[in-house]
């Protein structure tokens, strides 16, 4: 079933996974888009996605072209964030470029939680070698694309009539 619960699964079984050799940009995710060695951000969030099997309004490895593909769509959120969103930050908090992806897994008070593919636990937040959970805060979101998911399905109470 194509939903934001199951993207969010194979997104977090990706957590700790890192380029190789480090510094490289070579991962299994730029392996899979056909783009090996190069920033890899939206590659794994496209990954992500494609395994989930959710559409996303583009197949592209650029945040800028994701965001246009979103808006041309009527897939674009600025507010009200959800998980299985994907966000586009501008870490200047300018809002003016489009920097660096993630998955929605959560939201916070002051922004999101995200599971991120080329980031770090710590220090460079956009081409960090590393899949991992950051907390964002929301000075640097753009927006966000909204994919369209299945409904999740409600298990029904049984009332002993079954």
């Amino acid at each position: 079933m194509a939903t934001a619960e199951r993207v969010l699964d194979i997104a977090r079984a990706e957590l700790g996974n890192t380029e190789a050799p480090a510094n490289s940009n070579r991962t299994k995710y730029g392996r899979w888009y056909g783009l090996d060695s190069q920033p890899w951000c939206m590659m794994f969030v496209q990954w992500c996605f494609h395994y989930a099997g959710v559409s996303l309004p583009a197949r592209t490895a650029s945040c800028g072209t994701l965001m246009r593909a979103a808006q041309k769509a009527g897939l674009w959120v600025t507010r009200g964030f959800q998980p299985g969103d994907v966000v586009i930050y501008d870490f200047s908090g300018k809002r003016t470029t489009t920097e660096h992806t993630g998955i929605v897994e959560r939201v916070t008070a002051s922004g999101v939680v995200a599971i991120e593919g080329n980031t770090s636990q710590s220090g460079s937040q956009s081409n960090g070698g590393m899949v991992c959970r950051k907390n964002r805060n929301k000075k640097y979101i753009i927006g966000a694309i909204r994919p369209q998911f299945d409904a999740e399905k409600k298990e029904e109470p049984m009332d002993g009539k079954e």
